[in-house]
């Protein structure tokens, strides 16, 4: 990729930075292309039900016995996954974009709920038609008897995860806490889990399922070594700290990181990284950043932070010196060069990448068109503005400011961004790219609006860091590919209640 790649060390000179300096080249993209995630994740996912199939030389029960024992196997498989669509891991989230990996984990998280509340319910069915009170008993039995006593304790575990992630959604707990009892709660649920599986289970009893087992336990104890020992590790192996904190505005702030001159980091414009201040410490109190420079400006990172929460609204009073864990890079937020005009759309914050594109384009001589539309609340709220004007004298660059208040500066515009302004500047689709970023709602109003435009949703590019699902119409269509995947999953479990 012309504009993102170099294929060997080259000379960079910005030149309002002082001489030009030697570079090194950029990391290659990394990352499974969607198919074969979804493949890789089926074949995981239903390893111990086709192990159970065609393995173990166990005849089948009845068909709703056979039933529940499948949503067993699954809920076991799909729980010991979760590790690795949770974890940051690029051959995952490379190419997709960790909110798509991240969000489907909350999807298949709700899947392995369900299967794991219906496991036990569905071989009480029968009974419960017949009898409800015999059903019931029977029900009471499971729950109470020394054979079920881990099952039991993995069910309450599972729900307990649950629950409190929608309680933190709901109440603001800090993240640290959450962080550290969600992992920590998941990886003993696991433990609970295959106990109970192998103890209990008349097919998890035969060789071939065990292995089965036996393999998927190693996916998750390898995730959690690698988020809870190897990564922590590798964040503190290089000296970055704090060289810089200036103000950018209403409420953010411009954090500047120094490496040392060989650092082994490197990055692609777009992307972002997991920070940890000391003196805290990863995995618990890292959280994630975009990167607001260029590469060639390496070993310095500069971040742009707005004040939201119990970490970023200390940030203004970060002292210089102070150490600093670095993860990283992640996203998928890159800029290829396939396209010959570029839409970019930025709300607050949501600036940081876009600008990291724009100092990394004007730095490499890209002679494509750039249309940048920025929003915020007032003109004080919209960070590196000075510094994008200033690209402009490098760049095909127009710039677009709005403003949701009324302003007496020249160069804003006081109202909010409109369909027929996107549309104005989006020109042929075929040869389109956007690229937006900014808070959640609003990011999903404007991708609705590039889509009106015609432009295709496989040329819209976005990532979020809360995760969530979003109420745009590609996030829509995102929630429906990720429910398509678990439905293939529900008809493997019937198939094998009915074989």
């Amino acid at each position: 990729m012309r504009a993102l790649i170099n294929s060997k060390p080259d000379m960079m000179h910005d030149p309002s930075s002082g001489p030009a300096k030697q570079i090194r080249p950029l990391p290659p993209r990394r990352g499974l292309h969607g198919p074969l995630l979804v493949g890789l994740f089926l074949v995981l996912a239903s390893l111990p039900l086709a192990a159970a199939a065609w393995l173990s030389g166990i005849e089948p029960a009845a068909s709703l016995s056979e039933l529940a024992t499948a949503l067993g196997l699954v809920a076991g498989a799909l729980l010991c996954i979760q590790f690795l669509t949770s974890g940051r891991y690029e051959t995952f989230s490379g190419r997709l974009g960790i909110d798509r990996t991240m969000g489907f984990h909350r999807i298949a998280a709700l899947a392995l709920l369900m299967c794991a509340l219906a496991h036990p319910l569905v071989y009480l069915l029968d009974t419960a038609i017949a009898d409800p009170r015999a059903a019931w008993q029977r029900l009471t039995g499971l729950v109470s008897g020394d054979r079920t006593r881990t099952g039991v304790f993995a069910l309450c575990g599972l729900a307990t995860l649950a629950l409190f992630a929608v309680w933190r959604s709901a109440t603001g707990v800090r993240y640290e806490l959450w962080r550290a009892s969600h992992g920590l709660l998941a990886i003993v649920v696991v433990g609970l889990t295959l106990h109970h599986a192998i103890t209990i289970g008349a097919y998890s009893a035969e060789p071939s399922v065990q292995w089965t087992w036996w393999l998927l336990a190693l996916i998750a104890t390898g995730a959690a070594i690698m988020v809870y020992v190897i990564r922590p590790w590798r964040m503190w192996r290089e000296p970055w700290h704090v060289a810089n904190v200036t103000s950018a505005g209403d409420g953010a702030w411009q954090i500047d990181l120094r490496g040392p001159e060989n650092a082994a980091f490197s990055f692609l414009p777009g992307q972002f990284v997991w920070i940890t201040l000391e003196p805290n410490r990863p995995p618990f109190h890292d959280h994630p950043f975009s990167i607001a420079s260029a590469p060639h400006e390496l070993p310095v990172l500069r971040l742009l932070v707005r004040e939201s929460g119990d970490c970023t609204r200390h940030f203004g009073r970060i002292a210089p010196g102070t150490r600093v864990a670095i993860d990283g890079p992640h996203g998928s937020f890159i800029l290829p060069d396939e396209a010959a005009t570029i839409v970019m759309m930025a709300g607050g914050v949501g600036i940081a990448p876009i600008l990291g594109m724009l100092e990394h384009a004007a730095g490499t001589g890209d002679r494509r068109k750039f249309h940048l539309m920025v929003a915020g609340r007032t003109p004080r709220a919209l960070p590196g503005l000075a510094r994008l004007r200033t690209l402009q004298n490098r760049l095909d660059l127009t710039i677009a400011a709005f403003v949701d208040t009324p302003t007496a500066e020249a160069g804003f515009i006081p109202r909010q961004i409109t369909q027929p302004d996107i549309a104005a500047i989006v020109g042929d689709p075929a040869a389109t790219l956007a690229y937006v970023c900014g808070p959640p709602g609003w990011m999903a109003t404007m991708t609705d609006a590039l889509l009106e435009t015609g432009l295709p949703a496989r040329s819209i590019h976005y990532e979020r860091f809360d995760y969530a699902s979003g109420g745009g119409r590609i996030d829509r269509a995102r929630l429906y590919q990720a429910t398509a995947v678990l439905a293939i999953l529900a008809l493997a479990m019937i198939a094998f209640a009915l074989r």
